[in-house]
């Protein structure tokens, strides 16, 4: 019978890994609007989606940084209309 463990991983290693990742996707999104990175951060910050991604029970972060670029894409479409 396989026995199946738990992999513990730290919350300062989650939170390192949600940083990482939103300045994955600022990056992604001031090359694609040819912008900088400094004046995209704070506005992905106020986002419903950077409210999502910070919070590490949602578990968003799993998602990798595509899916969280399209969904904040989706959040700002939502927003415009």
């Amino acid at each position: 019978m396989a026995t199946q463990s738990k992999m513990y991983v730290s919350k300062k290693k989650i939170q390192a890994a949600i940083d990482l990742l939103i300045a994955m996707v600022v990056s992604d999104i001031a090359e694609e609007e040819n912008r900088r990175a400094s004046d995209v951060l704070p506005e992905f910050l106020q986002s419903r989606t950077a409210a999502l991604l910070l919070d590490a029970k949602s578990r968003f972060w799993w998602d990798g940084p595509d899916a969280v670029k399209d969904f904040y894409r989706e959040e700002l479409k939502r927003n415009n209309q």
